[in-house]
Parts: structure tokens; sequence; C-alpha cells
């Protein structure tokens, strides 16, 4: 019988917070899938890879940009379509360094510049919980990209140039401000969504979380730095925790869009973080410095 989520939430937090002298044999194999599972919902559920209201990691979500279009790919255990047949170690690869097992390189629409500063910890566990995600056989959309030479100049010059690129700890922070910010920066990858880029593309870094009017798949994203007028200034610690448990906003709105696929997430989502670990991004999010950028929300 299948877990429910108020299940492994409770078994997830257990795992985070036991202490080490009572697991004189190590964690279990149930244990690593139970921390995984966590990982994955604190990613928002790797939504990227699921089309709305279709199979959990099936692929096939459709993302246009100025290089052209992409599909995301199926990475569910199947052997044929999937990535069964991967190691470990070339799941975690591709994750960080956006490497397939055959040396094809990975467009950054899969963010592996920040997944790089995962854990390794984190990414094993990662790893295993996705093989025990249901396979399913659906082949891989083909690239149709436009730019000539993109793949094979421009991507590789873009990346050395302009790509952020995170630094995985030896261990994940386990608390605080420090927690938080690994969960913002490298698991949640909340300043793909919520940085506004360069006319290269790039993040703007010193716009770090000020939002942007031209988002993923045309969406308006707020601005989350703790500016009082244009962003979440005014927001309490407790408030910023509660959106990301529940999606209700302080003023009795909802999270709508991208940001409640994220919260609701596909087995896991940010609503299935333990309350340290919302409070620990909400901490972060009070601490990184404030950006006047009012980001007007499109009805």
């Amino acid at each position: 019988m299948p877990l429910g989520f108020g299940t492994v939430g409770l078994l997830t937090l257990l795992v985070l917070v036991w202490p080490a002298g009572a697991l004189a044999q190590g964690p279990t194999a149930a244990d690593e899938v139970l921390r995984g599972r966590y990982i994955f919902g604190a990613t928002g559920g790797c939504g990227c890879h699921t089309v709305p209201d279709g199979p959990v990691n099936a692929g096939g979500r459709r993302y246009d940009g100025p290089f052209g279009t992409v599909h995301s790919t199926n990475i569910t255990p199947d052997r044929q379509t999937g990535i069964g047949t991967w190691t470990d170690a070339e799941i975690i690869a591709a994750i960080r360094t956006g490497r397939r097992p055959d040396g094809e390189r990975l467009l950054p629409v899969h963010p592996y510049p920040v997944f790089n500063g995962m854990a390794q910890e984190d990414l094993q566990a990662l790893v295993a919980f996705l093989r025990t995600v249901p396979p399913v056989a659906r082949r891989n959309e083909p690239r149709r990209i436009t730019v000539p030479l993109f793949e094979s100049v421009f991507l590789p010059a873009w990346l050395a140039a302009f790509a952020p690129r995170e630094t995985p700890p030896a261990k994940a922070p386990t608390s605080g401000v420090a927690r938080g910010e690994y969960l913002v920066r490298a698991v949640a990858h909340c300043g793909e969504c919520h940085t506004p880029r360069t006319l290269t593309m790039a993040p703007d870094t010193s716009r770090f979380l000020a939002g942007t009017a031209t988002g993923p798949e045309g969406a308006t994203v707020p601005n989350i730095t703790p500016d009082p007028e244009t962003g979440i200034g005014r927001w309490t610690v407790e408030e910023i925790a509660e959106y990301l448990g529940t999606g209700l906003r302080p003023d009795g709105d909802v999270a709508g869009g991208l940001m409640a696929e994220v919260i609701d997430g596909t087995l896991a989502g940010y609503k299935d973080l333990v309350l340290a670990d919302r409070m620990a991004i909400a901490q972060f999010l009070k601490s990184v410095p404030a950006v006047k950028s009012r980001i007007e929300r499109r009805p």
C-alpha cells in the first residue's frame, strides 16, 4: 500500500533529525528512498518532467526559447525510453553537469548549473527515489534548434562566460539560514524563475530574486526580496513558511500558476517540507539584499 504524504513527512523528519548514533548500522535502503522523496519534493517535484495530468517524470512538457523548442525528457526508470539503464553516477552527472551517458550536452532548461550545488548525499538519495517511480514507456521528442551552431559553439561559450555555478557543500547544511540558502539556491532553484535575466539570458545576480515579467512559460514572477513595498518585506517569517506549505498569502490570496505547481509538486512538493526547512527558507529570504522591483501580476 502506498505511503500517504503525512506518513512520508513524518518518516522523513525522523530520518533527518534522528541522532547519528541511533542508527548503528547506518541508513537503510528504505531510509534512503524516503530521504530522496523529500529532496524530490524540495525541488518542487521535478514538475518540468511531467505534463500536467500526465504520468509523473515521463517528460514531454514543451519549452520554447530563443534557440528553438525542446521537450522535457523521460526520467522514469523505463529501460528503453527512460533512465533505467543509467548508473547512479551517470544520473548524478546529468543532474550536476548536464551530460548524458553518451556525452550529449543537455540544454540548461534543465538547471544543472545550480543543481551542481546539491550535496552528494542528497543526490544519491534522490537517485534512489527516482528508481522507485513507476516506469513509463514514452519516447523523447527531438529538439528543434533554430539557431545555427547553437549547440556546438554558442551554448558552450555561454556556459563558460555567463552560467551560474553553485558549489556543492561537503555535507548539506541542516538548520538555520545556511540550510535555507542551500535549499533556495541549489535544491529549490528559486533563482531560475525569480531572478531577472540580462540581455545575454544569464541571471542578473545584482537583482537576485527580484522577479520578472518574462518568466518561464511567459509567466510573471514576483519579487521575493525583503523590499517592503515591492517584495515580501512585510511578510513575517511565519507567513512565508505558511505560504510555502499551503500556497496561502497573508492577504488571503492563493498561489497560482507555476508556484502552485511546485508547492503541490507531483509525488511531493514544497508542501511536504517540514516546518523547520520552510522556516529556514523564510529566514534566508529575509536576509538577501532588498531590491525595489514592482512586478505587476497579470489578471
